[in-house]
């Protein structure tokens, strides 16, 4: 990969950690969907709505960032691959990447229409309805990350594409996003690791000496 697509990818990076940080000022501590009474959920979407709407608004600009960063992720760990390799991992984190950026991005999109029904006073078991499926489809692309996570990992650790460190790191980052598929109580677990992996590539890949292609 040129010099310029390189830190292309680490910018691009860069953002969508920003935009995060950015959406996440306007979390809301409430009960949990799962757990709270339908009512009292609805109460509390519907006295935060402007804030879950405009959350929504900020995750869904930050999917235009996470795609251009796993395309720019690809493009580097591809040239580093064996030619007479059989799998192609960096086509496995391209894939995993994706789905999970366009799966949080409709994911948002139902939280957006979450906070309009409860804003416009809609049934407490549709407003709870639409919260589970928010959640349900957070879970659900959480694997399709852990699988870009785990091709990183093995891209690391067979074709020394990125330093050793960051392919254990990976690794760790891919069991962290299946555990809520396992348990609720570990629903939070992938983010910290999602944003440790997230600046660690970035920072990497800016600072690396280019290569071309």
């Amino acid at each position: 990969m040129r010099d310029r697509p390189r830190r292309l990818t680490a910018y691009s990076a860069f953002a969508a950690l920003t935009l995060g940080a950015v959406g996440m000022a306007f979390e809301r501590a409430g009960p949990s969907v799962m757990a709270a009474d339908p009512d009292d959920f609805a109460a509390w979407a519907g006295k935060h709505h402007r804030a879950l709407t405009t959350q929504s608004g900020v995750f869904l600009v930050s999917t235009a960032p996470l795609l251009l960063f796993f395309a720019g992720l690809r493009s580097w760990l591809r040239p580093h691959q064996d030619p007479a390799a059989r799998v192609d991992l960096s086509l496995a984190v391209l894939g995993g990447g994706s789905l999970w950026a366009l799966g949080s991005a409709a994911a948002q999109t139902v939280q957006a229409s979450m906070a309009r029904s409860a804003a416009s006073g809609a049934e407490a078991e549709a407003v709870a309805a639409l919260g589970q499926r928010m959640r349900a489809m957070l879970v659900r692309s959480n694997a399709a990350l852990s699988g870009a996570m785990a091709a990183t990992a093995a891209a690391t650790f067979r074709d020394g594409a990125l330093p050793r460190w960051l392919g254990w790191l990976s690794a760790a980052g891919a069991v962290a996003h299946l555990a809520p598929m396992t348990t609720r109580r570990l629903e939070n677990l992938p983010y910290p690791f999602f944003v440790a992996w997230l600046v660690a590539v970035a920072v990497v890949l800016a600072r690396r000496p280019g290569r071309s292609i």
